[in-house]
């Protein structure tokens, strides 16, 4: 009885046990990866939660003067003068971005010349010549680099800011990580693209060469720490099973 006693200690201290507890993302073993899109060079295409700089001039951006310095005129103006308008606006959830006269309109999915080639048209029906220039302030990846769950945010100055180039500005693969076992995961429309890279290869380099894109997240496998997290796990059962045969002793003693 007492034999199992013990025994059932240390397997129910065994089975709370976790090796690797810190790996995120897995995949079952056949899992289908999407295959990284074969334009090396892709345009970024606006998304929800972009938060974009939008610039308007009228007359085709021609003599640029600002907006303040004018004192103002409004639209549908014949005066050969130019307007420059300059806000801040968040692309919400469904595209959608409140723009100054538009209201709101759809920007997400759009490169960055379609937005403004889109608005110029729009604009075009209150201003003369409307020349638009759209930039995205807070383009940003979330990059692991193979130390357990520490992850990086990657602020994208670059339109095509590439995989490797993402990795670099996180520090590069950490000593831990696996570079033959990256992830990008990509939200697109109601799914999750899962793309899988190996850069432990020279082939592998084309492939990263693939554009990321705001809200990215780009994951490197960490290589498992057998001993030295078994160890971790093992401390607190060697030290109850310690404490027990002690105690279990002394009983045994006190019972002599």
């Amino acid at each position: 009885m007492k034999r199992f006693f013990f025994i059932s200690i240390i397997l129910f201290a065994v089975s709370s046990c976790q090796i690797n507890s810190d790996l995120m993302f897995k995949t079952p073993k056949n899992y289908e990866f999407d295959q990284p899109v074969e334009v090396t060079y892709e345009e970024y295409k606006l998304s929800p939660n972009d938060i974009i700089t939008f610039y308007l001039y009228t007359n085709d951006g021609f003599m640029i003067i600002d907006l303040q310095s004018m004192g103002g005129f409004g639209p549908n103006s014949n005066a050969r003068v130019n307007i420059t308008i300059q806000v801040k606006y968040l692309i919400e959830t469904d595209g959608y971005v409140k723009l100054p006269t538009l209201r709101r309109v759809k920007l997400a999915g759009l490169t960055i010349d379609e937005a403004e080639a889109f608005l110029e048209q729009e604009y075009s029906r209150d201003y003369i010549d409307p020349f638009v220039i759209v930039r995205v302030v807070n383009r940003r990846v979330i990059v692991s680099t193979g130390a357990g769950g520490k992850s990086t945010v990657v602020e994208l100055q670059n339109a095509n800011t590439r995989l490797i180039e993402a990795l670099a500005l996180a520090g590069g693969i950490n000593d831990r990580g696996k570079a033959k076992e990256i992830k990008l995961i990509r939200e697109y429309e109601d799914s999750l693209q899962v793309f899988k890279f190996d850069l432990s290869k020279i082939e592998g380099v084309e492939a990263a060469s693939m554009i990321v894109q705001a809200n990215d997240i780009i994951y490197v496998e960490p290589a498992p720490q057998l001993a030295s997290e078994a160890l971790q796990q093992w401390l607190p059962v060697l030290t109850l099973f310690t404490s027990i045969v002690a105690a279990y002793a002394l009983v045994v003693s006190l019972g002599n």
